[in-house]
């Protein structure tokens, strides 16, 4: 997308609707077929605005039990871009990777944004109680036979003093 009517013409404003570009993201299945509403806004000579809204649906893996849990993710952003003369130093350029002189890559925007907005942590349930590390019984279910104790490695210098006098 050409952005030089935005960054050359005050007040400028075009608003878009557009297919999500992608149908799958990080390996994970996007569930839902979504439009990105983008507003591209001149905010002065060689200055303007980019937002975008966007739902999108996953099928995500409980972090710690791995049950499926269905997870939206919710883009809704707003960037300050610059025309390509207006940007004064590397900085500048890195933080705006997505535009090639006065092309706007919109996937690459979109594929930044929803990183940004990715969850760090998925759960079925905030009590989630994982999974057994030994035999892999989901905890929530039930209980398993497993030795749960895990010694504490800052001790385990004591703990061979301690195994060396018993013997």
């Amino acid at each position: 997308m050409n952005l030089t009517e935005i960054f050359n013409q005050e007040n400028k404003k075009i608003e878009l609707k557009l297919a999500f570009p992608f149908e799958e993201f990080m390996d994970e299945t996007i569930k839902n077929e979504a439009d990105v509403e983008l507003v591209l806004s001149n905010i002065g000579k060689g200055k303007a605005v980019i937002s975008g809204k966007v739902s999108l649906d996953f099928v995500l893996s409980c972090d710690r039990c791995l049950k499926p849990v269905e997870t939206t993710v919710v883009l809704d952003f707003s960037r300050e871009i610059f025309a390509p003369e207006m940007l004064d130093d590397e900085d500048m350029k890195e933080d705006q990777h997505f535009i090639d002189e006065y092309e706007l890559d919109v996937e690459s925007l979109l594929k930044e944004e929803l990183q940004l907005a990715w969850p760090s942590k998925i759960l079925c349930d905030e009590e989630c109680k994982g999974i057994c590390k030994k035999c892999g019984q989901n905890l929530n279910d039930g209980t398993c036979e497993c030795d749960d104790f895990v010694p504490d490695i800052r001790f385990a210098n004591l703990m061979d003093i301690f195994n060396s006098v018993k013997e």
